[in-house]
C-alpha cells in the first residue's frame, strides 16, 4: 500500500511538471508544432472536348427569285381566215432611195423612212405574206397570221434589191416584186440573178406587163403584155408567176378578163381598202406609200397599229 501510494504521487508530480513546461515554452514564443494537416484530395482537372473541325464549307441553298420579263410571242398566231373576205393591207412602194433621192417625187421613200416603217410593222406584230397566200385564203380559206400584210414593189427598180431587200430581211419580212420584162437589166433595174436571190429568200414575183403601157389603150397587144410577160418570167426564174399588177393601176373589163384568161389567179391595183375578197380578187386594193410621210400617217394606212399585247413569262434566277 505505501508503494502504490508513492507511485501515484510520483505520476501526478511528473504530469504537473510537464504541463508547466508547456506553458513556459508558450510564454517564451516557442512555436508549438501544428498537427499535420489532412492530405488534400486531388483536384480533378476539367478537360473540354474541342468542337469538331469542319472539313468542308457547308453549301448554302441559293434563294430563288422570280424575274418577270415581258416578251413578245415567239411566233405569230396563225388562224383560219376566209374563204371570202380577208382583212389584209397591201402596201405599194416603187423606189427606196437614199436621203439624196428626189424628195418631191411621191415614188421615192427615203431609206431611213422605209426602215422606220418596217420597224413599226415589226413592233406592231405584222407578219408578211405573199399574194398567193392571200389568194388561197380568199378562195378556199387558209391559216394566216393574225396581222397579215403584203408588201409590194412595182417596176423592179435596182434600189429595191440594194436598199429595201436587206432592210426587210433585218426585220423578218419578205415581199412581192412586180417586174416589167423590158426593164430587166436596163440601167437602174434589177436583173434575173438579183431577182432569183430574192426568190430564194422567200419573195414572190408577179408580172407588171411587157412594156408598162396603159393597157386600156393596148387591147391589140394584150397577149404580149399579159400572157407573154408571164411566160418569159416563169422561164427565166423557174417559178410560177400567178399575179399581175396593172400599169398605173389602170384597167378595164377587157384587160381584167384577159388577165383571168391567161391563167393569173389574182391581180392588184390601187386603193385604200383593207378588205380583200372574191369581189376584188382581180383588183386587190393596194395603198401607195408616198415619200415623206410620218409614222402617224403611215399608221393610218393600216387596220392595226400599236404593239401586240405582250405575254409575261417568268424565269427562275438563282
Amino acid at each position: 500500500m505505501p508503494f502504490r501510494r508513492f507511485a501515484l504521487i510520483t505520476l501526478l508530480l511528473v504530469s504537473v511538471f510537464l504541463m508547466g513546461c508547456n506553458r513556459v515554452g508558450a510564454a517564451h514564443g516557442q512555436a508549438i508544432p501544428d498537427l499535420p494537416s489532412a492530405t488534400a484530395l486531388p483536384t480533378e482537372t476539367e478537360t473540354q472536348t474541342p468542337l469538331p473541325t469542319l472539313t468542308s464549307t457547308p453549301t448554302r441553298t441559293p434563294t430563288v427569285t422570280l424575274t418577270h420579263t415581258p416578251t413578245p410571242m415567239p411566233t405569230p398566231t396563225w388562224v383560219l381566215q376566209g374563204p371570202g373576205k380577208v382583212v389584209c393591207p397591201i402596201l405599194l412602194y416603187h423606189h427606196i432611195g437614199l436621203p439624196s433621192s428626189p424628195a418631191a417625187s411621191t415614188y421615192y421613200v427615203a431609206r431611213e423612212d422605209f426602215e422606220m416603217q418596217m420597224k413599226a410593222l415589226s413592233d406592231w406584230g405584222y407578219t408578211s405574206i405573199s399574194i398567193t397566200q392571200l389568194t388561197e385564203a380568199i378562195l378556199h380559206g387558209a391559216r394566216l397570221p393574225n396581222r397579215p400584210v403584203v408588201i409590194t414593189f412595182d417596176d423592179g427598180d435596182l434600189d429595191v434589191f440594194t436598199n429595201a431587200y436587206p432592210l426587210m430581211q433585218k426585220y423578218g419580212f419578205s415581199g412581192v416584186v412586180y417586174i416589167v420584162i423590158n426593164f430587166l437589166y436596163a440601167d437602174g433595174y434589177m436583173g434575173i440573178d438579183q431577182i432569183k436571190e430574192m426568190v430564194a429568200a422567200g419573195w414572190e414575183v408577179g408580172s407588171h406587163s411587157m412594156t408598162h403601157a396603159d393597157l386600156r389603150y393596148a387591147h391589140d397587144s394584150l397577149d404580149v403584155e399579159i400572157a407573154q410577160s408571164r411566160i418569159d418570167l416563169q422561164e427565166a426564174l423557174g417559178v410560177p408567176v400567178m399575179s399581175f399588177a396593172y400599169p398605173f393601176g389602170e384597167m378595164d373589163t377587157v384587160v381584167s378578163q384577159k388577165v383571168q384568161d391567161y391563167g393569173y389567179t389574182s391581180a392588184v391595183g390601187l386603193g385604200t381598202l383593207w378588205n380583200q375578197s372574191v369581189y376584188n380578187l382581180y383588183y386587190l386594193s393596194r395603198r401607195p406609200v408616198i415619200g415623206g410621210v410620218d409614222l402617224g400617217t403611215f399608221a393610218s394606212y393600216l387596220p392595226w397599229s400599236g404593239p401586240v399585247e405582250l405575254i409575261p413569262t417568268f424565269t427562275l434566277t438563282p
